[in-house]
């Protein structure tokens, strides 16, 4: 009965970590400010020289690649800029917070985000403190100009992730240019009322600079308080005192 008692203390602590994320969902913003659109009202455009964004929706097929099975198909708006008078570089910001942004899309547990990269979904649901992946997704068209675009990914203004990409790039396993969900990274809050901000700056200024589709931001797991990590820290203990007196 004694050797149950790590075992028991850590399922428990597990059970009670994940007991209220069940529902299967994620929180998406599209790169549009159109009314009735997913996270309407958390993308914003800017450019130095105040230029609007210009935007358009993505064809079936394209947005993400229905090669992939069974196809997480979206069809999403999609933005591209902009302003073609160097030095003004044109900016995406996807702005999300759990406490005020509740999930707004559902995916069955294991959904292939990205099928050639082995990306799926958590199956869990958002809204409190805890560990998020953060994907983003731009429309499989080799026509943007201006060089790299760079992703940065701050959290209450810190910045805790950047990458720069090909979008013309056609490379479906180091992946930029393939119409499909692509992780970024993961970023930890410790409060449901962090924010988390995602921006997109081209390299050089162009016509079609850049373009986004969307930006989306998954739960993963919870980020263990103190009494937690004790608990399982007791349990590992147990075990490693049990061995220690074993004959």
């Amino acid at each position: 009965m004694k050797e149950l008692a790590p075992r028991v203390c850590s399922a428990i602590v597990l059970i009670t970590l994940l007991a209220a994320h069940t529902t299967l969902a994620s929180y998406i913003i599209e790169a549009s400010d159109a009314a009735g659109r997913l996270g309407e009202g958390n993308f914003t455009y800017t450019g130095a020289g105040g230029t609007a964004a210009s935007y358009g929706n993505a064809s079936g097929g394209q947005l993400p690649a229905t090669s992939d099975s069974p196809a997480t198909f979206f069809t999403l708006r999609h933005a591209y800029g902009g302003d073609t008078l160097a030095p003004n570089l044109d900016q995406y910001t996807f702005t999300y917070s759990p406490i005020s942004d509740a999930d707004n899309t559902v995916f069955a547990e294991n959904t292939d985000f990205n099928l050639p990269q082995n990306l799926q979904s958590t199956g869990l649901s958002g809204g409190d403190a805890g560990i998020y992946n953060v994907y983003r997704i731009h429309p499989a068209n080799p026509n943007v100009s201006g060089g790299l675009t760079t992703y940065d990914v701050f959290v209450n203004g810190g910045l805790e992730i950047t990458e720069s990409i090909n979008q013309n790039a056609t490379n479906s396993v180091t992946g930029a240019n393939i119409g499909r969900w692509e992780l970024l990274g993961s970023v930890g809050l410790t409060n449901n009322t962090d924010t988390v901000a995602v921006t997109m700056t081209p390299e050089t200024t162009g016509f079609v600079s850049m373009r986004a589709s969307g930006i989306m931001f998954e739960y993963v797991a919870p980020i263990p308080e103190p009494t937690v990590l004790a608990m399982l820290g007791f349990g590992f203990a147990l075990v490693w005192a049990r061995r220690r007196l074993m004959p």
